[in-house]
């Protein structure tokens, strides 16, 4: 894996741990937020792989979807989480808008597994 991959996978990991941590503590909608860039920094891992490189995160979901998902790499029901935690995200920080617990605990869980299925995307 190349150096650079491997400091976004470092970056997905770190993040993920802090949004275990926030939702430990009873801040969900940092959680939330920080959950949303663990699948960010494991998409842009992926990218990186391919040498493939986007300066937005619309940037990053968009190269994403059409290398990985629309080949059926990924999969899809992962991606439409990382969308739906994106949205949620941007409820928090742009509008104040406090996820419920559930929301919070799923989009956390599925960091998780986002996370894990580009490590194991990248392994294979």
């Amino acid at each position: 894996m190349s150096p650079r991959s491997e400091e976004f996978l470092e970056q997905a990991r770190d993040r993920l741990t802090a949004a275990r941590e926030a939702l430990t503590a009873g801040h969900d909608a940092v959680a939330v937020s920080v959950a949303y860039y663990s699948m960010l920094y494991a998409a842009r891992a992926t990218l990186s792989e391919d040498d493939e490189n986007a300066r937005t995160h619309r940037g990053t979901w968009n190269l994403f979807r059409i290398r990985y998902v629309a080949t059926d790499a990924f999969d899809a029901a992962l991606f439409t989480l990382a969308q739906h935690t994106q949205v949620a995200r941007e409820g928090g920080d742009y509008q104040a808008v406090t996820p419920s617990r559930e929301e919070a605990e799923r989009y956390v869980a599925g960091a998780g597994d986002f996370l894990g299925a580009v490590e194991q995307m990248l392994a294979d």
